[in-house]
């Protein structure tokens, strides 16, 4: 293959090929004032320039009929190596035959010169070939950048998108009494054992982009535990079988709650949302709810998170169980005590089950990955993207998150640290008397009578103490509400950090009554 080159004012070098001396001659005589000339006597010293000087050549002017390697060999060569795309050919030859005219237009040359030649009329046509080539590479060159921009774009707006989607999990998480462990890990193991068993099974075979999108799909898996109460949600022994009935609802109304967000941009992502959160608890022998699916009526995505579901949840702290080793989880898995799954699934679970225990590689898998696209805070400016149809869009997937936790009726917030600017519930702002959206926060909390002194120094060293080893603080304070009474509150809080700077920090959580 040639070298690349820049297009553009490099292209200074024309390559002209006849083994006939003379014609060389009369062609430099034409073109050396405006172009580096190179020469060559036969097919092969022709090749071997091209290779040397790759796209700095701006068109090469050929002879049919000569030694070594004629015309059409180049010509056979240059397409194989897909050069013929890249620098223009203009074919020269005595031959006044269609037939061989027809073979060089189908090989890939741009015109065709008979000799003898008028040299005004072939520097013409020459120009004329390279202008039209210069063009061509100028509206390549232009539209490869807008598709650059526009990957780097959509890959910002993924990542805006997965803040939102762990900062909403994470909340569901904090109403278990979790830290958040269990979204981070249900991604890495998630992704983990579907990478594996697309290896090892070809009846599986997942794309990487789309084993990374169903991995950040499995984030939203409980996001309808939002609607079930505390009562339910945080009882510490076994469920009634009325409550269990309702605790089984979750995935209904993780679909209700997917269903009112517009996801029209990612329909993929939306589609592996909805069969994750509708589908992850059905079993393969058709005992699980809430469709009683069974076996491959059950979408490959749901199946893989509900055997790490399970899993995660065995070797986790719950308040309605205690810890399980690795090992006796599996056994317990293995067992069937925990419902029966795709066997092929279950071979592979087994054998990619040590991995498990390798921390480091699960951090790794738990963050979510965008090719070409650096790591970014999720406070993105507007001259960060590209356009202010980019921007709108990476404001609506601001607008899910806050359409979630308005559905869900909490008393919600989130705090972005690097814009100073906090974002409340619906019901959050009617209780406090404050906006949807407050900049400076830091300033207006200082200023206002809706902490005590004690209180605001509370929240302040809270937020300055957080850190990547204390994602999550639960504290109380006394809350000036707006009909001007004191009522203590919980307050649930947790940190999303951006993956490189541990500067680049939000904090999600909510309130709920002492």
């Amino acid at each position: 293959m040639p070298q690349e080159r820049k297009m553009g004012t490099e292209r200074r070098n024309i390559l002209i090929v006849d083994d006939i001396d003379i014609n060389r001659a009369i062609l430099f005589e034409l073109f050396h004032e405006q172009y580096n000339v190179l020469e060559a006597e036969n097919g092969q010293v022709a090749l071997d320039l091209i290779e040397e000087y790759g796209t700095s050549i701006a068109v090469v002017l050929l002879d049919v009929v000569m030694p070594v390697l004629d015309g059409f060999a180049v010509l056979g060569r240059l397409s194989a190596d897909d050069v013929i795309d890249k620098i223009p050919i203009i074919m020269i030859t005595a031959e006044n035959d269609e037939a061989m005219a027809l073979k060089g237009y189908s090989m890939g040359v741009i015109d065709i010169i008979n000799k003898p030649f008028n040299p005004d009329i072939v520097r013409r046509r020459v120009q004329n070939t390279v202008d039209l080539f210069m063009h061509k590479f100028y509206l390549e060159d232009m539209v490869q950048r807008q598709m650059d921009a526009l990957e780097t774009q959509n890959a910002k707006l993924k990542m805006a998108n997965n803040f939102i989607i762990d900062a909403l999990s994470t909340a569901v998480e904090f109403r278990n009494q979790e830290s958040g462990r269990h979204i981070r890990r249900m991604r890495a193991l998630t992704k983990l054992l579907l990478e594996n068993l697309s290896a090892k099974n070809k009846k599986y075979f997942t794309p990487p982009e789309k084993i990374e999108t169903i991995a950040n799909a499995s984030a939203m898996h409980d996001i309808g535990k939002i609607a079930i109460s505390d009562a339910i949600l945080l009882k510490p022994g076994r469920f009634t079988p009325e409550e269990f009935e309702i605790m089984k609802t979750h995935t209904v109304k993780g679909c209700e709650i997917l269903q009112s967000i517009n996801f029209t941009g990612d329909l993929e992502y939306y589609r592996y949302c909805y069969d994750i959160c509708r589908n992850h608890h059905e079993r393969w022998d058709g005992r699980g709810y809430p469709d009683r699916l069974s076996e491959d009526e059950i979408p490959l995505c749901a199946q893989v998170v509900s055997i790490v579901d399970v899993y995660d949840a065995l070797t986790s702290d719950r308040v309605y169980k205690p810890t399980y080793s690795h090992e006796q989880a599996m056994a317990m898995i293995r067992g069937g005590e925990c419902g029966l799954f795709n066997p092929d699934l279950m071979a592979c679970f087994i054998e990619t089950a040590p991995e498990f225990l390798d921390e480091d590689k699960l951090r790794k898998y738990a963050e979510p990955s965008f090719p070409a696209s650096p790591a970014t805070s999720f406070s993105i400016s507007s001259d960060e993207i590209p356009s202010s149809r980019a921007l709108e869009m990476f404001r609506n997937e601001r607008a899910k998150f806050q359409t979630l936790v308005d559905i869900s009726d909490e008393i919600a917030f989130e705090y972005e640290i690097p814009s100073d600017t906090v974002w409340f519930s619906r019901k959050a702002s009617e209780l406090l008397g404050l906006g949807r959206e407050i900049a400076g926060f830091r300033r207006v909390l200082g200023n206002s009578r809706l902490l005590s002194k004690q209180d605001k120094d509370i929240v302040f060293n809270v937020v300055m103490k957080m850190n990547r080893q204390t994602p999550k603080e639960v504290f109380q304070v006394d809350v000036m509400t707006a009909t001007g009474d004191l009522e203590t509150f919980r307050v649930t809080m947790g940190t999303v950090f951006d993956n490189d700077s541990a500067d680049k920090i939000s904090y999600v959580g909510y309130l709920n009554k002492a």
